[in-house]
């Protein structure tokens, strides 16, 4: 595979992809809305792309050969070409020139972000972007009912291929489609055709993206309004390129160690030229149909108009209010017909050009007055429904690199018309295309050498014999000596899933939740008996062992798993491969449990008669009590038992229940515990306790709505309590956002 940025995310694409394939084909133990990692959960394709438009080019591939890997190469070449070949239709059908369709294709197709993204299918198969816009312009000019469902089913694929550009998608079309129906206005079957098709298309979406929504009460996938500004677009990014490009080294966009690699928006040299052209050209012949004094008095109102736009942008502190101002000043130029040097597609394309950079710049593009102006895209991130689950605002790069590339086959065309031969032409076309490649150089490319079918080793062929619904877990993850290292070490185990076929519990992710985090640390931390319990905890039936790949202080993992029967059973090994069967003589004692409810009547204890104190960082103890979820006490150390928080109260109350809450470190808290308490110098011992790890359901499945909450028997008047670390949770600190304590009302 190509060896290019966060390549290791092919592995995770690799393996979506023939998830897909194995769900409907009934070769995997999953559902269509299931991938093979982040076990037990259901519905995991919310955690990351569905792929459901790209896994219909990949499963030819993967069924004929059987391996994902091939399947996954063959799926990233056609999509370039086919994001080429859709683009060249695309202006040729606006410009009618062929040339320039080529020339644009290439611009767009192979252009520097789309380079960039190499590693991640998803961002770089942009052919239905073009695609889409084709069918638009086909559906309403012709008004045909098969172009209709030809970009209803277009789109469709881009929901299946990126959300990220789905989403994006939606206002470039609208505006262009928007131009188009005010230009052709079609009669009433059209929208008969038209609406059926999108309803239809509708249907199928929402059964697609529905688990996105569904499962955003049980986890934390909305982006806050300052996490996505923090990734708006800016100006800057288009002179960036990324350092695989080999001529534009000048442009080079270095970053330190953890700052961000995207900043990427430069869309070529020669793109750039064409679209100067493309502009330049119909100024000066709209211009010289007037008159010096009468030009330049039309041009003043287009200036005008852009200055009086910004303007009121900045004094009401929001794009919405300049866009406005630009929809009335155009339908007043039109009105009183002036000068109007971009008409038809070319000013169509224009228009969708302004509308992407400025929903490139994001969430807040400036600040003006020393507070921030709202850009268009605040309103889609406040307002429309998925814009917040959006983290990259500036991926929007890939939207102005597009359009920018549309123009340029405006001014492209005009270039081949003014050559008369066709060997001309054909001289012209090569010379832009020998520059083309020349400025987007990424060859030679770096390879990475990957386990293919025949290479895979016999311990995936002995997984992919067991039990179909059985769990598997793998280590090393991410700390091995060479192959499980890293990122890229972590998320190779998710294409080996299409070798073993059976989920799992480990696997990586650029957003993981918080029972993968769980699974990750207790597979570090084996033979453990806390991490054993932790895993049987969430399903894990068996355990992978890599052991050449094992770093030297756990080299004899193997060994020592073997050395208890009791608790693993060794039932295959190769060589240094080995594979373990996790035991527990009592199952009932690692399932899940419930959340106790409060007792009814429980009264709220005020949390201004509570003192804190604890065995680590007990100075920070007080921001449990302050009442805001966003700050937290935490010990900075992993658990370890007899470490402890405790509360003392002004006065001796009935104490019914105790409630810790960390949403986001829903792991961190004490689930093996020993609760005891105090009143005045009465020793109350132990009022409940839990002296090996037990998980409740909601810990696992809903994380953003779990409160751990311990209820007493009965009431026990008390003046101090305090919980302590029994068994820890392994690979996890001791944290607490909020403390409550319940009494029983009097």
């Amino acid at each position: 595979m190509l060896r290019a940025i966060y390549y290791w995310d092919a592995y995770t694409n690799a393996m979506i992809m023939g998830s897909r394939v194995d769900a409907a084909l009934g070769l995997g133990p999953l559902s269509l809305h299931d991938d093979y990692y982040f076990a037990p959960l259901p519905d995991s394709i919310v955690f990351n792309e569905n792929h459901f438009g790209l896994s219909l080019i990949f499963a030819p591939f993967y069924l004929l050969s059987g391996n994902g890997l091939l399947a996954y190469n063959l799926t990233l070449l056609i999509s370039l070409a086919l994001s080429a070949f859709f683009t060249y239709l695309l202006v040729r059908r606006l410009t009618g020139s062929g040339w320039a369709g080529i020339i644009a294709g290439v611009a767009f197709a192979y252009s520097p972000y789309v380079f960039f993204e190499l590693g991640r299918i998803q961002l770089t198969a942009t052919q239905w972007i073009p695609a889409s816009f084709l069918l638009l312009h086909r559906a309403i000019e012709g008004q045909r009912p098969r172009d209709a469902l030809g970009f209803w089913l277009v789109y469709l694929l881009q929901i299946g291929t990126c959300l990220y550009y789905a989403m994006f998608l939606i206002p470039l079309l609208s505006l262009l489609g928007g131009l188009l129906l005010a230009r052709n206005r079609p009669p009433r079957q059209f929208w008969v055709w038209f609406g059926g098709a999108a309803v239809a298309a509708g249907l199928v979406a929402l059964w697609m993206v529905y688990p996105y929504f569904a499962v955003r009460h049980s986890f934390d996938l909305e982006r806050s309004l300052a996490l996505a500004s923090s990734n708006d677009g800016k100006l800057s990014f288009f002179a960036n390129v990324h350092p695989t490009n080999l001529t534009l080294t000048g442009m080079h966009h270095l970053v330190a160690s953890g700052a961000a690699h995207d900043e990427i928006a430069f869309p070529g040299f020669t793109a750039l030229s064409l679209l100067a052209v493309a502009l330049v050209v119909p100024a000066k012949a709209a211009l010289s149909h007037y008159n010096l004094g009468r030009g330049l008095k039309s041009a003043g109102r287009w200036v005008a108009l852009a200055f009086g736009a910004f303007a009121v942008s900045l004094l009401t502190h929001s794009f919405l209010a300049g866009a406005a101002v630009v929809g009335a000043g155009l339908w007043f130029f039109v009105r009183h017909r002036m000068l109007l040097p971009f008409g038809g597609n070319h000013g169509a394309y224009l228009a969708v050009l302004l509308l992407a950079l400025t929903m490139f710049l994001g969430i807040h593009p400036l600040e003006w007055d020393g507070a921030p102006v709202r850009g268009l895209y605040y309103y889609f991130h406040t307002y429309f429904p998925g814009f917040n689950g959006i983290r990259k605002v500036g991926r929007q790069a890939v939207m102005t690199t597009f359009v920018i590339a549309v123009l340029a086959g405006f001014g492209g065309a005009w270039l081949f018309s003014r050559l008369r031969t066709l060997r001309g032409q054909a001289l012209l076309a090569a010379a832009l295309l020998v520059g083309l490649c020349y400025e987007l150089r990424c060859f030679p490319h770096p390879l990475e050498r990957v386990w293919g079918a025949a290479e895979a080793p016999s311990v995936l062929r002995f997984v992919a014999s067991l039990p179909a619904d059985d769990l598997i877990a793998s280590t090393p993850q991410n700390t091995g000596r060479e192959l499980f290292r890293g990122d890229w070490g972590m998320a190779l185990h998710n294409y080996l899933a299409l070798h073993h076929k059976h989920r799992f519990v480990n696997g990586q992710s650029s957003w993981q939740p918080a029972v993968t985090e769980l699974a990750r640390r207790a597979v570090e931390r084996l033979p453990d008996d806390g991490a054993r319990r932790a895993l049987l905890s969430i399903g894990t039936r068996h355990v992978i062992v890599y052991g050449e790949d094992l770093p030297s202080r756990r080299a004899g993992l193997a060994d020592a798993l073997a050395a208890r029967p009791d608790e693993y059973r060794r039932v295959f090994q190769d060589g240094p491969h080995s594979v373990f069967t996790l035991l527990e003589p009592d199952a009932r004692s690692v399932e899940l449990l419930p959340t106790p409810a409060l007792p009814e009547g429980a009264r709220l204890i005020p949390q201004t008669e509570l003192r804190p104190r604890a065995s680590l960082r007990s100075k920070r103890a007080s921001r449990v009590l302050d009442a805001n979820p966003s700050t937290h006490w935490t010990g900075g150390r992993y658990q370890a038992p007899g470490q402890y928080f405790e509360v003392e109260l002004g006065a001796a109350r009935p104490v019914v229940a105790l409630e810790l809450t960390a949403p986001p470190r829903v792991m961190d808290v004490p689930v093996s515990f020993r609760l005891t308490a105090m009143n005045g110098r009465e020793d109350l011992g132990v009022l409940a306790e839990q002296p090996l790890l037990r998980f409740y359901r909601e810990q696992i499945f809903e994380p953003k709505n779990f409160v751990f909450r311990v209820v007493l028997p009965q009431p026990v008047t008390l003046d101090r309590l305090r919980i302590t670390v029994a068994q820890p949770v392994p690979g996890s600190y001791f944290s607490i956002h909020e403390l409550r304590l319940y009494e029983e009302a009097r």
